[in-house]
């Protein structure tokens, strides 16, 4: 009966455990490790019964028997224990392997400079699971935009001033005591309640595995209103209105009504935040110097798509994503389902660069260690030694002219 409600068409058994009793899992494998190690669970078949004591009497066989029942009721509640746990155990493991599941695959179309589709790729980033994707990142979001505040606001509290003088007595005045105008009794003027500079900021932190993961959720939610242009990079001169033609062409909509996001490599720079000009380095980008004056406009590279940076807000704000091609193919090693090297430790990542390096230049140990051998011990010895095998290799390239 267990089994046929298992494997039923309903599986209402499966579905009450997974919901409902995954947490009796360790209280179900202490109590039947307790059980084991207590003795009660038996393993091993009892006596025969009241038979065994043939030359007991009868009230001896009645308690044996008794005592025989009783074991086999627990052996077999431990029986069941286990198997329950079992169950559990299964089901947990079911369910954490559905949690790890990468998304769908999403087709994401390539068009060239004048808009025309030229060949498809697939987008394929890890995400969060879809109960959970939309608390995740509004959290790494607004941890991100609180720690971009300047908390600079600054004000001297009462201990940081001078008291002043007791205008009256405590006694007689009909009034309450005061030490000060500084005091709370004046307002909030001076108090410890006005702004004080980095005191005010609360310690909010998110790993920053997280906040890669939720950069990398809204890239992949976002597979409908993106486009992949080839040729994006090789742009070489900053023309405006070339530009917009462009945007308008790959986007459908009028440029500067919506949103838009581009990403790429060149297309960076920044302004100074007094002069309101191009900073030095923002003249060697063509894109961002054509696109700089755009309305609703972004520009940013792979590598700012980051925790370090504001590319969470970017991503979330964009209604259009232009990618580059090569973009593209640094989001995708940066944020892949399966091996995206942003969410793997520094030792990871130099353990995979070492066994990449070893599949690309094999070499024998045991040839090298020979090859150590023949070197003279004494560094006097190895230059006379060094220079034999110089002269040997010439006259073998001689004879081989010849």
């Amino acid at each position: 009966k267990l089994c046929s409600h298992w494997k039923g068409p309903e599986g209402s058994l499966k579905k009450a455990i997974m919901a409902k009793m995954q947490w009796l899992a360790p209280l179900l494998g202490v109590v039947a490790v307790t059980l084991i190690g207590s003795g009660s669970l038996q393993f091993v078949s009892p006596l025969p019964g009241p038979h065994a004591l043939r030359t007991a009497t009868p009230e001896l066989g009645r308690r044996s028997a008794a005592v025989n029942d009783s074991s086999s009721s627990i052996r077999g509640c431990g029986s069941a224990v286990l198997c329950a746990a079992a169950l559990v155990l299964a089901a947990g493991k079911a369910q954490r392997s559905v949690r790890k599941v990468a998304p769908n695959p999403q087709v994401i179309p390539v068009v060239d400079l004048s808009g025309k589709k030229i060949g498809e790729e697939e987008l394929q980033l890890q995400t969060f699971r879809k109960t959970t994707a939309n608390y995740v990142v509004h959290q790494a979001y607004s941890i991100w935009k609180y720690q971009q505040f300047p908390f600079s606001a600054y004000e001297k509290r009462r201990s940081e001033t001078k008291k002043g003088k007791k205008l009256w007595k405590n006694k007689g005045v009909g009034r309450a005591r005061m030490g000060s105008i500084y005091s709370p009794l004046f307002g909030k003027s001076a108090t410890n309640k006005n702004r004080h500079g980095l005191d005010d900021k609360r310690k909010k932190k998110i790993k920053r595995n997280m906040h890669m993961k939720a950069i990398s959720t809204v890239l992949q939610s976002k597979w409908r209103v993106m486009k992949i242009v080839e040729g994006l990079e090789d742009i070489q001169e900053p023309r405006y209105y070339e530009l917009c033609d462009m945007i308008r062409a790959w986007t459908g909509a009028k440029v500067g009504e919506r949103q838009t996001l581009m990403i790429s490599r060149n297309g960076y720079g920044e302004e100074h935040t007094h002069k309101c000009v191009p900073r030095a380095f923002s003249y060697k980008s063509p894109i961002y110097m054509a696109g700089r004056l755009i309305d609703n406009f972004s520009m940013r590279r792979p590598r700012d798509m980051d925790a370090e940076s504001d590319g969470l807000y970017q991503a979330l704000i964009g209604r259009k994503i232009i990618v580059s091609r090569e973009a593209f193919f640094d989001l995708k090693a940066k944020f892949d389902a399966y091996d995206g090297w942003a969410f793997k430790s520094p030792t990871e990542i130099l353990v995979d660069q070492m066994q990449t390096l070893v599949e690309d230049y094999p070499y024998d140990r045991a040839a090298e260690f020979e090859a150590a051998r023949e070197l003279p011990r004494k560094l006097a010895e190895r230059e006379f030694w060094a220079k034999e095998i110089r002269e040997k290799q010439a006259e073998d390239a001689v004879k081989g002219g010849d």
